[in-house]
């Protein structure tokens, strides 16, 4: 690491007043970017750059904290490394004041912004983790805390239904204004905040995974039981540990039931095991007690509001400018894709992110076991299975509303694109027939390769006829890859574009316009050559130069949203509506700015 980025404690008086000095700096502060370095070759021979941000003056504040090294996370994705070095006790006091940087400060979470979170490197674990830090409440708040919500348990006349987040706290600190000052309970402002923050985390939040859940990097919140430290997988930096620990079985086990409520679900020794979607969206397994596991249990994933969008998965080199050109093409004339890969390999997330190809007049349907996709277009009808009413699977007084239910209905509704969040059963029978019959579909499978997808499909719980399989345009593999440096990434391995069925042999002919090298290179290859943009080509009556300009066009928009840092999944499919009404304006303003 750069040697102008670590500060021992020996020489903390001058760093602070480099620091007094900067500061005068900062308001005026402008990053600029460095020249982009070449990173791979695009399919017409042209440098793709990736854009490197430089040093962050804030930097110049941040110093080591016990036992680990501080990460600052920037809202563009870079991540500022502090070296660890060995402090003196007498420094202590004065560094764990200093030790989050500003920008960590500005951002907080619940009441007040009074929580917080930092990252750091343990060099005792040697791994990351989590830290939650969160106001702590002396013997008298604590006294104060309980009777406030004792005394609201009382409160008969609050109805919060129909209310949002917003509105609930607002009522609810109405109601606990409204109490403090009918008992005479002497409290100061500072604790009151203090107060309030759990209180309202207790009864609008999610109690101790609140800041969590509020986190947009954390993806996955796993808690394996008491005494274990709960584990999140973080959009930066994967699987890491958390300081959040359940203590006891009493603890942990009322709050598994109180999740499972806020889903709609009874959690019981008779009916151990729930799964269910809370208000967010985010995805909930938990189990109670040791009726099924050693302790009560629960997984949440979480969805996201701003999901991410393919200019995100651009940044991150899930895959690369010309991909993304290609996809934006072939998506906005018509074709079917299905998603593939392992577990947490990015299916879901690529697939929602190029969903915003799709034109934004064509009607959608969408179906799903749980809600994950997200997207902006207007004409779009988001159904989702049911489960029939009842605790038990046997005395159920409803009727289950599966995923081949939502396909049939949904086929009797005129859509013009089907999305099935992923396909496992009968359900792809009915899907691949609406392929056959011109519905353009997109879908989610669990399959490694073109030979496991083949036999996924003809065998059962799907047995699907491979005839079927020619209706289906572009298969996109993708993998949760181990890299050089260790770190696990997402990568789209390879796009496989399926042809035809040889009579003869019965095999599918196909070919791949696209595949990742390794980890070592981290780079795309393009073949050469794609039937599909071909047969586009010859449906526009376009020339090669003309299909290879079209591309080329949509690429310098694809490169200004990158420089200009457009990822809302918003801003992102407002301008590729406005492209497909105008790309003329479009281009005439990207060649503006």
């Amino acid at each position: 690491m750069n040697e102008e980025t670590s500060y021992t404690t020996d020489n903390f008086e001058r760093h602070l007043e480099i620091v007094k000095k900067v500061d005068a700096l900062l308001e005026s502060y402008d990053e600029e970017r460095i020249p982009s370095i070449p990173k791979n070759d695009d399919f017409f021979g042209e440098k793709i750059s990736k854009l490197y941000k430089p040093w962050n003056l804030y930097l110049t504040q941040a110093l080591p904290i016990e036992g680990g090294v501080l990460i600052q996370e920037k809202k563009k994705k870079n991540k500022t490394h502090v070296n660890n070095r060995k402090t003196k006790p007498k420094k202590r006091k004065q560094l764990e004041k200093n030790e989050v940087l500003k920008d960590e400060k500005e951002k907080g979470f619940g009441w007040k912004n009074l929580g917080k979170r930092k990252i750091v490197y343990d060099d005792n674990l040697k791994e990351y983790v989590y830290q939650v830090i969160e106001p702590k409440l002396s013997e008298e708040e604590k006294e104060i805390k309980e009777k406030l919500i004792e005394l609201f348990r009382f409160q008969v006349d609050v109805d919060v239904s129909g209310m949002d987040g917003d509105g609930k706290i607002k009522e609810l600190c109405r109601i606990l204004d409204k109490i403090i000052e009918e008992n005479n309970i002497n409290v100061s402002s500072n604790s009151k905040d203090k107060i309030y923050y759990y209180i309202l985390q207790e009864f609008v939040g999610y109690g101790k995974i609140d800041i969590l859940m509020r986190d947009d990097g954390i993806e996955d919140i796993s808690c394996d039981g008491t005494g274990v430290p709960i584990f999140i997988y973080h959009r930066d930096y994967e699987s890491i540990r958390t300081n959040v620990v359940f203590e006891d079985d009493e603890e942990i086990d009322s709050f598994v039931v109180k999740l499972a409520q806020i889903c709609g679900k009874q959690l019981s020794i008779y009916e151990p095991i729930v799964d269910g979607k809370l208000p967010d969206g985010s995805r909930l397994q938990t189990t109670l007690s040791k009726t099924v596991t050693h302790s009560s249990t629960f997984t949440i994933r979480r969805f996201r509001e701003n999901p991410l969008t393919f200019i995100d998965l651009m940044n991150s080199n899930t895959l690369s400018i010309d991909m993304v050109a290609y996809f934006w093409m072939i998506i906005e004339y018509g074709t079917s894709i299905l998603f593939c890969g392992g577990t947490a390999s990015g299916k879901t997330t690529t697939l929602n992110a190029l969903s915003l190809f799709i034109p934004p007049s064509s009607k959608i349907v969408s179906i799903e076991d749980t809600r994950e996709i997200n997207i902006p277009h207007e004409n779009w009808i988001a159904g989702t299975t049911r489960a029939g009413f009842s605790t038990s699977e046997t005395n159920k007084t409803g009727k289950d509303i599966d995923m081949f239910d939502l396909i049939k209905a949904a086929l009797r509704q005129r859509p013009r694109v089907i999305i099935v969040g992923e396909v496992r059963g009968k359900e792809a029978y009915t899907l691949f027939q609406a392929m056959a019959t011109g519905h353009l579909s997109y879908s989610t499978v669990h399959a490694s390769d073109m030979q496991t997808l083949i036999q996924r499909l003809e065998s059962p719980p799907i047995s699907l006829p491979r005839s079927l399989l020619t209706s289906l345009d572009v298969v996109v593999f993708l993998k949760a890859v181990n890299m050089a440096d260790g770190k696990v990434r997402r990568r789209v391995t390879s796009v496989v574009e399926i042809v035809k069925q040889d009579p003869e042999s019965g095999r599918l002919i196909s070919v791949t316009p696209f595949r990742w090298v390794s980890p070592l290179d981290d780079r795309f290859e393009y073949s050469g050559g794609s039937t599909i943009l071909d047969r586009i080509r010859k449906e526009k009556g376009w020339s090669l130069e003309q299909l290879n300009q079209e591309l080329e066009n949509r690429k310098k928009i694809l490169r200004w949203m990158q420089k200009q840092g457009i990822r809302s999944y918003r801003e992102v499919g407002k301008i590729v509506a406005e492209y497909k009404k105008d790309p003329e304006a479009v281009l005439k303003r990207v060649d503006v700015l």
